[in-house]
């Protein structure tokens, strides 16, 4: 991307996205709110194996999105790097295992929760195109005062 696009882009708010491919994102949203609710519970190890499963998963799929639209971008601004230091934090979280015991487990799912729902929120389809939607119609975002 030329800088004169990076610089239109950060004078929207939106982030340039190249779509890779759909995001079921009922489905990893539902993952995210089963690891939710897990806090302060107890769970079988089985179960937190298979919700880790699920949300490396979830989130190899959504870094693949969000790279994409790294790529879209001005390579060494502030934002890229910003941007690429968060994901690479993901991916090595996502590389780590549950480790050992419970509450280790329990600590890991809930981070992998948290990535997962962040680049849920930016890059899974729905938060950017209301972003987009937002960003087209002013008139959206004008407070409205009452009549005197």
């Amino acid at each position: 991307m030329r800088p004169q696009q990076a610089s239109a882009d950060r004078k929207s708010g939106l982030r340039p996205r190249r779509p890779t491919r759909p995001i079921d994102v009922a489905t990893v949203q539902s993952t995210i709110d089963a690891a939710r609710a897990l806090r302060g519970a107890s769970a079988e190890p089985g179960e937190l194996v298979d919700l880790e499963l699920l949300l490396r998963g979830h989130i190899a799929e959504l870094l693949t999105e969000a790279k994409a639209a790294a790529d879209l971008m001005w390579r060494g601004s502030m934002e890229w790097s910003l941007l690429m230091g968060r994901l690479s934090s993901i991916r090595f979280q996502a590389g780590r295992g549950l480790g050992e015991g419970v509450l280790s487990a329990h600590v890991q799912i809930a981070q992998l929760a948290l990535d997962c729902q962040w680049l849920l929120d930016e890059y899974g389809g729905a938060g950017h195109e209301h972003i987009a939607a937002h960003a087209a119609a002013p008139e959206a975002r004008a407070p409205r005062h009452p009549e005197p």
